[in-house]
């Protein structure tokens, strides 16, 4: 997670998101220009899109949605979220304006 964060673009706030019911995002960076980008980190190289994963991105409405994980394949698991290997986010996030 501190990589993704150091990787990011200067002005960016890192935040994570709990709600009273148990929903929860593991970061949730407030990029320049008004992007708000959600990541959820998993350890395993078979991820897979929680329930509350999904309540979070109904109530943030981010621009883009991430689950990253140690592997290296990037694909799509759902319309709005995107597996994609920690290293190739810290790069995408680091070519960032």
């Amino acid at each position: 997670m501190e990589t993704l964060i150091r990787a990011a673009p200067e002005r960016t706030q890192a935040n994570f998101y709990r709600t009273a019911t148990g929903v929860e995002a593991d970061l949730v960076l407030e990029l320049p220009a008004d992007r708000l980008w959600m990541i959820e980190i998993k350890r395993s190289l078979a991820p897979k899109v929680s329930r509350g994963l999904r309540v979070a991105v109904d109530d943030l409405q981010p621009h883009k949605t991430f689950i990253a994980y140690p592997g290296a394949e990037r694909y799509p698991v759902d319309p709005s979220i995107e597996v994609v290997g920690f290293r190739e986010l810290a790069e995408e996030l680091a070519g960032m304006d």
